[in-house]
């Protein structure tokens, strides 16, 4: 995008430091392309709806929440919304840190509260992954080259819980098949080892050797010419499996799905917040508390062992 900046400061407008925005947020703080991308989609929908407002303008934060109302008219979840005013706040905190305006119009706009149960990562049951991997595995429910890769594919986002990105990322060099752990990339270009269990490296080696070639610094996951899969392509992919699966319309399966099911299974199965924190690749140990919550079941156990009025006592 090529910006023209006008001659007086009266005529600067919001369109005129997107470019600088995206560029200081992939280059200064090292953010991922995905994100980059969604801080430019969440900015060009401001301005498609609001219009390109001056930055000398005194009715911003007006404009601002009106953008807001008609996201809420339009359906959008307090989820879609607060990230909305996440990508705002940053970039205004960005025009103000550089002196661009005097004043952050996101001052006084609170995010919306979201409810726990609005909050709570979804993820599938044990008995939806078995059905997802019985099915791919048996070649005779559909014809199609590519189901080894639907396979693959699931496979390694469930036992990884990798992110799109960091899956499409993944060379064949990163997968340590005798020590058991797989590197990924994540955001910020940040690299973490995650474990993996040896029927999954097992299967990732049998998926590559049945290649007519291959070097160490090629990538996993390729099309049928051999090029890097792109994250667009894995979230059709997994938009075909959930329909041989046989998964109905309000079923949400997605990539990040599987993401969620690993980490909430592993959490469901005894593993340490600071361990899935280090194996899903969260900067933040808030951001992996939430899995706890997904688990009742072991805050029952816990209480039941602990708390005083579970022993025989006279009270």
């Amino acid at each position: 995008m090529r910006v023209t900046f006008p001659s007086t400061m009266q005529e600067l407008k919001i369109s005129h430091y997107l470019e600088e925005f995206l560029i200081a947020k992939e280059i200064e703080e090292g953010c991922a392309i995905s994100t980059i991308k969604a801080y430019k989609y969440d900015l060009e929908k401001f301005i498609n709806i609001i219009g390109d407002i001056q930055l000398d303008s005194p009715f911003i934060r007006q404009k601002i929440r009106l953008f807001l109302k008609k996201l809420k008219e339009s359906h959008y979840t307090k989820k879609a919304i607060a990230r909305k005013i996440a990508t705002l706040r940053s970039f205004f905190k960005f025009l103000m840190r550089n002196e661009f305006i005097g004043k952050d119009p996101m001052n006084q706009i609170k995010t919306p509260k979201i409810i726990l149960e609005e909050y709570l990562p979804k993820f599938l049951d044990l008995p939806d992954m078995e059905r997802i991997f019985k099915i791919l595995k048996n070649n005779k429910n559909y014809r199609s080259k590519k189901n080894e890769r639907y396979y693959i594919i699931v496979r390694l986002l469930y036992a990884t819980m990798a992110r799109v990105s960091e899956l499409c990322n993944i060379k064949i060099r990163d997968i340590k098949f005798n020590d058991g752990y797989i590197r990924l990339r994540g955001k910020g270009n940040k690299e973490r080892i995650v474990p993996v269990d040896q029927k999954t490296l097992d299967i990732l080696r049998e998926y590559i050797s049945n290649r007519i070639s291959f070097n160490p610094e090629d990538f996993l996951l390729i099309n049928t010419r051999g090029q890097r899969l792109k994250p667009r392509v894995v979230q059709e992919d997994i938009k075909t499996i959930k329909i041989l699966c046989g998964f109905p319309e309000t079923k949400m399966i997605t990539p990040h799905i599987f993401r969620h099911t690993g980490a909430t299974h592993l959490r469901r199965s005894g593993m340490d917040i600071s361990e899935l924190q280090d194996i899903l690749g969260h900067s933040n140990p808030s951001t992996t508390r939430i899995y706890a919550k997904n688990d009742i079941s072991k805050l029952k156990q816990s209480y039941k062992i602990m708390h005083p009025l579970n022993r025989e006592l006279n009270m």
